[in-house]
């Protein structure tokens, strides 16, 4: 039998500090082609170059002639939990096994 032992420990969760704050591309779902994410140097940016992507392709006909109007936009956020206190074993329990 293997005896666990459990504690509460406080945790906050909050932005990944060495990430972006944000990553936005956007997919046409007629041909799959997709913006370009760029690191944002003043906030909005993305957004604003993200939109600006689907409009331009919007405004390009295809080879059958027709216009794509729809668009996929995934949004990544990075994210990190900090516990109040160190939560891994001791380092002399780490390698029993």
């Amino acid at each position: 039998m293997t005896t666990t032992r459990m504690r509460y420990v406080e945790m906050r969760l909050g932005p990944e500090p060495m990430a972006e704050p944000y990553i936005i591309e956007v997919h046409c779902t007629s041909c799959e082609a997709a913006s370009t994410p760029a690191p944002e140097q003043v906030p909005g940016e993305q957004r604003d170059k993200a939109e600006e992507w689907a409009l331009a392709h919007t405004g390009k006909a295809d080879a059958e002639g027709r216009h794509h109007t729809g668009y996929r936009v995934t949004v990544t956020m990075f994210w990190r939990v900090t516990p109040s206190e160190d939560i891994d074993p001791p380092a002399a329990a780490r390698g029993r096994g």
